[in-house]
């Protein structure tokens, strides 16, 4: 049986194994010939994943390769794993601009760096425009990215060719400068903003204010981000140990409030090629740092809530969705209707949805005050 090695391929299929390779076996392909270096060392600069701890043994070595190369980078990783201002000391290392590239993720506790220096990193990416950028804390994502005015005219340079946005930490990114994202990202394709703490000034969409603009990112698969400001008067039941009103908003007639709804969900409904949709995210109040009922305290009730009265009739159109997250939202679909709805229109979504009772509370002796709330 004749074998054919892999020199006596056409150069043309050779170049073909290139993006299927790692960058260890790529680095052992461009030490085997000048050749070889020749064909796979575009390859082993495309996609670049740097683990930066400041070890000035590295740093000059790193930066000369990012100088000598920039050209070929399309997808830069940053990776640190110790706070402090890790991301200006690299900024500031005498960086080139990247002319190629398209993906930027900085993955880390950057909790100590300021906005200029997220806003100067973003700006070295082409002037042709991001395609895919994301932040991301493994370690704590409660922590804060301190994305701020600076940063985010520094992201909306790139709306026209962003297709993938994900915040996996919290950030001081607004309703308002979602709104604006989503008004001028026409291929967006991902939009996810972790809220795992409640918070109600950021990473979540205000419904009164987001009523009436005008969403180009009809592409768009995963849409994760809360969506607060609506008024629920089927809330009736004691929470925290205070009447509903307390922890619920109300404004305008009960004819406004119904339409709110109506018309957030007709804007979802827009949205016709979602896999997933997550209006809520899970809060792991369970630890001892929580005092007991804090689950109830930061859910959410002034969301959707996705019941056939209220009109989620409406998203019967999403077909694909494989993902729906309602986790810590206050909301009534277990009925059986509901389930029924949701067996016919989404059989293959998994929804997800937590109670307001944590384990803390399975076992705490001692009622809290929440007066002072």
């Amino acid at each position: 049986m004749n074998t054919t090695s892999f020199e006596n391929l056409p150069f043309e299929v050779q170049e073909m194994v290139g993006p299927f390779l790692t960058q260890h076996q790529l680095t052992i392909c461009i030490r085997v010939c000048r050749a070889w270096k020749k064909m796979f060392h575009l390859y082993l600069w495309r996609d670049i994943d740097i683990h930066w701890n400041n070890l000035r043994v590295w740093e000059k070595d790193i930066i000369r390769a990012l100088q000598t190369n920039n050209h070929l980078i399309q997808s830069l990783k940053l990776r640190i794993d110790t706070p402090g201002d890790r991301l200006r000391w690299f900024v500031e290392s005498d960086l080139p601009t990247f002319p190629h590239l398209t993906s930027i993720e900085l993955e880390g506790p950057f909790v100590n760096d300021a906005d200029p220096a997220f806003a100067t990193f973003i700006n070295l990416a082409s002037s042709t425009g991001l395609k895919r950028l994301v932040f991301r804390n493994p370690k704590s994502p409660d922590d804060f990215f301190l994305l701020s005015p600076v940063s985010f005219e520094a992201i909306f340079k790139h709306a026209h060719t962003l297709q993938v946005f994900r915040i996996e930490a919290m950030s001081y990114f607004e309703s308002a400068q979602i709104d604006r994202l989503l008004c001028s990202a026409p291929h967006l394709k991902e939009l996810y903003l972790l809220n795992s703490q409640g918070s109600k000034a950021y990473h979540c969409l205000d419904a009164p204010s987001i009523n009436h603009s005008q969403w180009v990112c009809s592409d768009l698969e995963v849409f994760a981000c809360r969506i607060k400001n609506i008024s629920r008067a089927d809330i009736t039941r004691t929470i925290t140990g205070l009447d509903s009103s307390a922890r619920t908003v109300s404004f305008g007639t009960p004819r406004e409030q119904a339409e709110l709804q109506l018309q957030i969900y007709a804007k979802l409904a827009r949205l016709t090629k979602l896999r997933e949709l997550r209006l809520g995210f899970l809060m792991d109040t369970s630890t001892t740092r929580y005092r007991r009922g804090y689950k109830e305290y930061f859910r959410q009730y002034d969301c959707l809530a996705m019941t056939l009265e209220s009109g989620v009739d409406l998203l019967k159109g999403l077909k694909g969705l494989r993902v729906v997250g309602l986790e810590d939202m206050e909301v009534y679909v277990e009925g059986e209707k509901e389930q029924s709805w949701f067996a016919e229109h989404w059989p293959n979504a998994v929804i997800g949805t937590t109670g307001y009772v944590t384990d803390q509370d399975e076992y705490a002796a001692e009622e809290d005050d929440y007066s002072s709330y």
